[in-house]
């Protein structure tokens, strides 16, 4: 027994089984004595057997021929379990290739208060194993764990032995090559169909177009079909390569714990993916229904609201001006809580790879959405406070337009120059924006302004009778309500008259203004009136102004030409 406890601590010393008879008397004399000494320098290295303590270490395993045997979790004294697997391994290691196989047992034995079960082959005891190495989570009983390692410990020999026989290495590298030459061709065909695919989709006519929003999706889908031809075809390479490498590992016994474990991760994936599937389908069915009646709900809501915003439907809470903004509010919040109700049927919402990404999108779009929301609430105010509506002619920051959109993020102003301008909602609300069009009505139509300074020598009953004889002259101005003229300030040298009219179109501001300056040239010509709005240093002697009889005087005619001289005349 105390033989049995050396073997189970530390390596052992284990004599030769056969003897040379040849050996002269003196070499075993010699044998003998090395042998003893190297027993006496094990057992005084050794824990005393009757009195070492039992306690639980590190776990350690032991591997024989790449193959997991048993994991020891005893410490012995001293001896940790990584130094017993050392020592287990090392013996193992120097049994013959011809060990019999069959001969490994296990052996229950005791020594002291130590009790255990001794795993021999053919009396040679290689190791130990003892109530402190079971697995503490496990109810395994000792005996059958000692079992399990004796069966564990036959495979891993009878492997090491077979992969050291030449019909068992030929047939493993015949198989190989053959599966090389399989992947090889399984590689080669999967490009050849890569190429074909992205030449016949190179090659093919031009489908109709796909508009949304005035962009021809028909590109984008055209190259995402392309990228899902090239990713198909990693996918097929990436999993022939696998395939063939978990059955290159098979074929050899040394390898094959690898390929076993190749194999039985990807049959495990399959089975989870499976599994989670079947999983899924009660969440994805509810999602499906919650998505069919929010976009129900949705459909309903947009009908409603559209039908106030083209007048239809008379409702006395909303106003037509902000039926458009109020829908499409509305629409994204029945969203936001549809969402919020489908989430926890979303396979795989409570994963926490999902509730990661989940909060990494919600604090990117916290980070990043400060700008975002000061223009969406910007538009909101002016939606609301219905201060622009399309087709009002408005003046914002010296520039007149018509309102084409009032978006939520931005408004859209078109020129009388054909110009489109996008404000941002947030500038506009911070602008002063004069609205032409807002009090403009069927009776009064809008008021537009025009000023000229006239000198004290003129009667202001005569400035205002050519004022309205010009307004008169002039087509787009309405005859009612009547124009206007204020005297708005005695300055100086000149009195300022403002002169206000009424058009019935807003967005001709600049023509009408233009026309109607241009008669009040003319009518004040016509009648001698000197309009004051040049400074001078002195009156002029004269009255400055253009007698009619100057209005439309001869081009002046071209001087003559220089001999020799073959350019062009001068301008006039």
């Amino acid at each position: 027994m105390n033989r049995h406890w050396v073997l189970m601590a530390v390596p052992a010393f284990r004599p030769e089984r056969k003897l040379v008879w040849l050996v002269a008397s003196l070499m075993i004399v010699l044998t003998a004595g090395v042998a003893a000494c190297s027993h006496a320098r094990a057992q005084d290295s050794l824990p005393d057997p009757s009195t070492a303590a039992i306690s639980i270490g590190e776990p350690a395993t032991v591997q024989v021929w790449n193959r997991p045997i048993v994991e020891l979790r005893a410490k012995i004294g001293s001896v940790t379990p990584a130094m017993r697997v050392e020592g287990i391994q090392t013996r193992i290691s120097r049994l013959p290739l011809d060990a019999p196989v069959d001969a490994v047992k296990a052996v229950p034995g005791s020594f002291g208060k130590i009790t255990g079960y001794w795993i021999q082959l053919e009396g040679l005891t290689l190791f130990g194993l003892t109530a402190e190495d079971l697995d503490p989570d496990s109810d395994q009983t000792l005996e059958a764990f000692a079992t399990q390692t004796v069966s564990r410990l036959k495979e891993a020999l009878e492997a090491r032995a077979d992969q050291r026989r030449l019909p068992v290495l030929l047939r493993g590298a015949l198989f190989a090559i053959l599966a090389t030459a399989a992947f090889a061709s399984v590689i080669w065909g999967i490009a050849r169909l890569r190429v074909r695919a992205v030449r016949r989709l190179s090659a093919r006519t031009p489908d109709r177009p796909i508009h949304l929003r005035g962009i021809n999706l028909r590109p984008y889908l055209r190259a995402v079909e392309e990228g899902l031809i090239k990713l198909t075809a990693v996918g097929a390479f990436l999993v022939a390569a696998y395939l063939w490498l978990t059955f290159v590992l098979l074929q050899f016994t040394y390898s094959q714990p690898w390929g076993e474990g190749l194999g039985h991760w990807l049959s495990s994936l399959l089975g989870k993916l499976g599994a989670g599937a079947l999983e899924a389908v009660p969440g994805f069915f509810t999602v499906v229904i919650i998505f069919l009646a929010t976009r129900l709900i949705v459909q309903g809501v947009d009908r409603f609201f559209r039908s106030v915003e083209i007048g239809w439907l008379k409702v006395s809470w909303l106003e037509a001006e902000t039926a458009r903004a109020t829908r499409r509010l509305a629409t994204v919040l029945i969203w936001i809580f549809a969402l919020t109700v489908a989430y926890p049927y979303i396979p795989g919402s409570q994963s926490y790879a999902f509730k990661g990404i989940s909060v990494f999108v919600g604090l990117m779009i916290s980070l990043g959405s400060a700008g975002f929301v000061n223009q969406l609430m910007s538009g909101l105010v002016i939606v609301y406070s219905r201060a622009l509506k399309p087709g009002d002619f408005v003046e914002v920051a010296d520039r007149e337009g018509t309102i084409s959109e009032v978006g939520m993020l931005a408004t859209k102003l078109v020129t009388p120059l054909k110009h489109e301008i996008t404000i941002p909602n947030a500038v506009l609300v911070g602008s002063t924006v004069t609205n032409f069009s807002r009090l403009a009505d069927a009776q009064s139509g809008a008021i537009i302004a025009t000023e000229v300074t006239i000198g004290y020598d003129t009667p202001w009953r005569q400035v205002h009778a050519m004022l309205q004889l010009a307004a008169e002259r002039t087509a787009l101005v309405r005859r009612e309500p009547k124009p206007v003229v204020i005297q708005r300030a005695l300055s100086d040298f000149y009195v300022a008259y403002q002169f206000l009219v009424s058009v019935d179109r807003p967005d001709m501001r600049r023509a009408v203004l233009s026309e109607l300056h241009a008669n009040i040239q003319d009518v004040f010509n016509e009648y001698g009136v000197q309009i004051m709005s040049p400074n001078f240093n002195s009156q002029p002697e004269g009255k400055v102004y253009v007698p009619q009889a100057a209005w439309f005087p001869p081009p002046a005619a071209a001087p003559p030409k220089a001999s020799g001289d073959t350019g062009p005349p001068p301008a006039a």
